[in-house]
């Protein structure tokens, strides 16, 4: 065992934990608790989460810094899943999306109704009265009040 560890040079030994633990989060799918992710999946949080493996990478180790680096992006990958934004953003179409579609499907021939109603002359409208001979009849208002009744209903 000292023999790996006088091949790896490492200047402390916490690194060399480090390291391991980060390798076990790597490579086994450790689901992440539900306010972790929540905070995790937040833009604040993937901001964090970068500046700590920069922190790691330039004050640590170089090994260590880039198994950060690939622990913070799977640690979002995880956190993404888990709260769903993953499938939110990879599933649902988006609104360009929609929009092509419904022109898609919105995209009619021109019809031979549309067509005769294009050949039939245009309504003309008068505004002289056409002298019609009918009256309107009112029928019983079955105990309605009538419409120019101002007291009490």
């Amino acid at each position: 065992m000292k023999q790996i560890f006088d091949k790896i040079k490492v200047e402390k030994r916490e690194h060399l934990v480090f390291v391991v633990l980060l390798i076990i989060y790597i490579l086994l799918e450790i689901h992440l608790p539900t306010a972790v992710a929540d905070v995790v999946d937040t833009i604040y949080g993937k901001i964090v989460l970068y500046l700590l493996a920069i922190h790691i990478f330039f004050n640590v180790n170089k090994v260590a810094g880039i198994l950060s680096f690939i622990a913070a992006y799977t640690m979002i990958k995880r956190a993404s899943k888990q709260t769903g934004t993953f499938a939110i953003k990879n599933y649902l179409p988006s609104e360009e999306r929609k929009v092509l579609d419904f022109s898609k499907y919105n995209d009619f021939p021109y019809t031979l109704e549309e067509e005769e109603v294009a050949r039939m002359a245009p309504l003309i409208r008068s505004d002289t009265p056409t002298g019609s001979d009918y009256k309107p009849v009112l029928e019983s208002l079955h105990d309605a009040a009538p419409t120019d009744y101002e007291g009490v209903i």
